[in-house]
C-alpha cells in the first residue's frame, strides 16, 4: 500500500500545469494508492462540476489526468476558507478503492470561511489489500492565543473513531521532537516515516519554512494509530519543486 501526501500550496507557484503533470507522472510511475491533499485550490468564481468542486480544482484536474492516463481515482475534497481572495482552499483524498463513510468536520474554534485559521478536515474510509483504513487528511494551525494547536489535535482524534485503524496525513505545522509532536504521540499515534529511524526523523519536508521560521524542517508527517510494516519511505519532489512543500511518500504493509 502505497500513500502520497503534499500540501500544494494554493496556486501560489508558477507553472501549474507543469506541476500538475508532474505529480501525476509521479502517481503513475510510484503507482500510488491513496494521496492526501492539502492546501487544494479552486477559483471561486470558476464552475460546479459536483458538490463543492469547482472545475479548476487542483485535486481534481490531477484525477482527471490520471483517468486520461487509464487510471480511475475516487476523489474526495471540502473547502473551508478562502486564499488571496481568489481561491476556495480545501483538503482533498484521491483513492484508486472506493472512498466510503466520507465526511469533514473543523478542528479550529474559527469557522470563517474569510480567516485563514479556519481549519477543516476530510475524511474517508476504503478498503486496501483487504484492510479497512480510514484515511484523514489533515492540515493543521498553531498556537497563536485563541487556536491552540493541542486542542486541534484532540478534536480531530475526537472525530475518529479509535477500533478503526486510523492513518492521519498531511501539514502538521510542527517539528519533530517539540511538545507538540510529543502530544501526537501521547495519543497512542505512530511517527510511520521515522519509524524509529534516525536518519528519517529530520528530513525536510519544507524548505526555508516560512510559517515556523526555523529553515529547513520536516512538518509534514504520515501518522497511524497502528503499526504497519514499512516497506519503503522516501521524499517527492525536491529536484523540481511543485509546491513550497515537498512530498511524502510511504510504502505500507
Amino acid at each position: 500500500m502505497k500513500i502520497l501526501t503534499i500540501n500544494l500550496h494554493c496556486f501560489a507557484e508558477k507553472n501549474i500545469i507543469l506541476n500538475q503533470n508532474t505529480i501525476v507522472e509521479s502517481i503513475l510511475e510510484e503507482n500510488i494508492d491513496v494521496i492526501l491533499l492539502q492546501e487544494v485550490a479552486q477559483t471561486r468564481t470558476c464552475n460546479i462540476v459536483s458538490d463543492d468542486v469547482k472545475a479548476d480544482n487542483y485535486g481534481y484536474k490531477l484525477k482527471q489526468s490520471l483517468a486520461l492516463s487509464g487510471v480511475n481515482y475516487y476523489y474526495h475534497y471540502k473547502f473551508g476558507n478562502q486564499a488571496f481572495g481568489l481561491y476556495d482552499e480545501g483538503l482533498a483524498i484521491l483513492s484508486k478503492t472506493k472512498l466510503t463513510d466520507k465526511k469533514h468536520f473543523f478542528i479550529s474554534k474559527t469557522k470563517d470561511y474569510n480567516n485563514w485559521n479556519t481549519r477543516i478536515i476530510v475524511s474517508a474510509k476504503t478498503v486496501i489489500e483487504g484492510k479497512e483504513i480510514v484515511f484523514t487528511s489533515t492540515h493543521l494551525g498553531w498556537t497563536d492565543g485563541y487556536e491552540v494547536f493541542e486542542d486541534q489535535v484532540d478534536l480531530l482524534i475526537d472525530n475518529l473513531n479509535s477500533e478503526d485503524i486510523n492513518i492521519i496525513a498531511g501539514d502538521y505545522n510542527i517539528s519533530p521532537g517539540t511538545k507538540e509532536y510529543k502530544h501526537i504521540i501521547s495519543k497512542g499515534y505512530i511517527d510511520l516515516f521515522f519509524n524509529n529511524e534516525k536518519k528519517y526523523f529530520n528530513i525536510p519536508t519544507h524548505i526555508n519554512d516560512i510559517d515556523q521560521k526555523v529553515g529547513s524542517s520536516r512538518i509534514d508527517y504520515v501518522m497511524s494509530n497502528r503499526q504497519f510494516k514499512i516497506l519503503n519511505r522516501k521524499v517527492l519532489f525536491n529536484k523540481y519543486r511543485v509546491s513550497d512543500h515537498y512530498g511524502i511518500l510511504i510504502e505500507l504493509e
